[in-house]
């Protein structure tokens, strides 16, 4: 037999060409597949196809669900309708949704007619809900017992259920009318009686989620209550489907980077950085960098405004760069914590005084260690400069600091009461907002204190 500790393409390639079935066999039943599945995507098409002919097809399903988008379209393109049906009968129909969704219109074509009809159903159920809903992302593959069975039957019942189910560790009670009633853990099954019943055993104050909830509020609903699972109902409180914690990682992974892309003043792109191309990941950034760009004649007229000012004291403009990314990077700090405060489910509408009060408490207490620094800084390198002059730079620096803090922890709240993504109120749009109240009290300060 082969040696598990190191599997690489190319001993995988020899074992192909040399038709090496039972060492082959042996590797995919012993070996991580998520690993191989990494091996697997560096073959060439037609060795990864004796591989899903010489597999056990619950094994090539598997491997299927990790490869990247373009090797699951090739491996389509070169499958019989046979084969098609062959291997979705082993994958769990939320992962046959998600492989739709990146296939182009002729290859979902050709799956749904490959598919049985009542998979087919399963699959247009979950492609009309909207995207990033509940119903869009769960799986109807799960384990439903009614409140009347013993013991004995609801574990006839597991078995037979439980060989195409996402999981079997919770089983879900249903009425007649297909109502969520109660949920059982397999664990309580297995050590009851067997001919105590169901409803003896099951805990009524089920936690659920709606099938047009958002896919985020479905994983707060799982990390608030700690759980694997959670059970998809509709208005009528019947059970449509479930969602698995591995689901909900894939979730967060997602919004995660969405979120860093929008405060970056990036317009969410799919797929990794290398696969994207060129003309996409330009038509992504330069929307934000128009707009930025655009609204950056604000400070620049501002700045015209007082150029007379400017003149007549070159240690201001000397200055504009300091206040300019203090009051930027200030805004910035204040907004990241809110938007992470709010993404976590720590923060609502609800805490909009509570954020103002203690975003006021950091910025004096910053402004006031910028503005005690900043004077001693001018004295020491500029001694040449005015004592009203270092103190206009810096009472500015320390004015500037509370209302950038104020903004960046307001709008992102302000966002979420107007049902806007709050990671939209990000760095670059708080930024070019704060600029331009930091030149304004800059230089208002500067013609009243100086007399300019």
């Amino acid at each position: 037999m082969v040696e598990l500790m190191d599997i690489t393409s190319l001993q995988l390639k020899e074992l192909i060409e040399l038709r090496q079935v039972r060492n082959l066999r042996y590797i995919f039943d012993e070996y991580n597949l998520i690993d191989l599945a990494e091996i697997v995507e560096q073959l060439e098409l037609k060795e990864i196809l004796f591989l899903f002919k010489t597999l056990k097809k619950d094994i090539t399903a598997q491997i299927f669900t990790y490869l990247t988008y373009e090797k699951k379209q090739e491996i389509i393109q070169s499958f019989s309708s046979v084969e098609i049906t062959s291997m979705l009968d082993n994958l769990y129909t939320d992962d046959i949704v998600d492989f739709l969704e990146e296939m182009p219109a002729n290859i979902v074509k050709q799956i749904l007619s490959s598919v049985s009809s009542e998979q087919r159903a399963d699959i247009n159920l979950l492609l009309s809900y909207p995207e990033d809903s509940a119903g869009s992302i769960m799986s109807t593959d799960f384990v439903e017992l009614e409140a009347s069975d013993t013991v004995a039957r609801a574990i006839r019942k597991i078995k037979q259920q439980g060989k195409s189910a996402e999981t079997i560790s919770v089983s879900y009670v249903i009425s007649q009318q297909r109502e969520l009633v109660g949920t059982v853990r397999l664990r309580d099954i297995l050590l009851a009686e067997t001919d105590d019943t169901v409803e003896d055993l099951m805990d009524v104050d089920v936690i659920s989620v709606k099938t047009h909830d958002d896919q985020e509020s479905v994983a707060h609903v799982i990390k608030r209550y700690d759980i694997t699972v959670v059970p998809v109902v509709n208005d009528e409180n019947r059970l449509i489907g479930i969602i698995t914690v591995d689901d909900i990682i894939d979730i967060l992974e997602e919004e995660v980077t969405e979120d860093i892309q929008k405060m970056a003043a990036i317009i969410p792109i799919e797929g990794s950085y290398l696969k994207t191309s060129v003309a996409e990941m330009t038509k992504s950034r330069i929307t934000w960098l128009l707009v930025l760009m655009v609204s950056a004649t604000f400070t620049g007229s501002i700045i015209s405004g007082y150029e007379d000012a400017l003149l007549l004291i070159p240690a201001l403009a000397a200055s504009i760069p300091l206040i300019m990314s203090t009051a930027g990077n200030a805004g910035s700090q204040a907004s990241a914590m809110v938007i992470r405060g709010i993404a976590v489910g720590e923060l609502s509408m609800s805490d909009y005084w509570k954020v103002i009060w203690k975003e006021v408490q950091v910025a004096l207490l910053s402004g006031f260690v910028l503005f005690v620094i900043n004077w001693l800084r001018l004295m020491i390198f500029t001694p040449e400069s005015s004592w009203t002059v270092d103190l206009v730079i810096s009472l500015t620096l320390m004015l500037t600091v509370v209302i950038s803090k104020l903004v960046g922890g307001v709008l992102p709240l302000l966002a979420m009461f107007f049902k806007q993504d709050p990671a939209a109120m990000a760095a670059p749009l708080i930024t070019t907002l704060v600029d331009a109240v930091a030149l304004m009290i800059y230089f208002n300060l500067a013609v009243s204190m100086l007399g300019l």
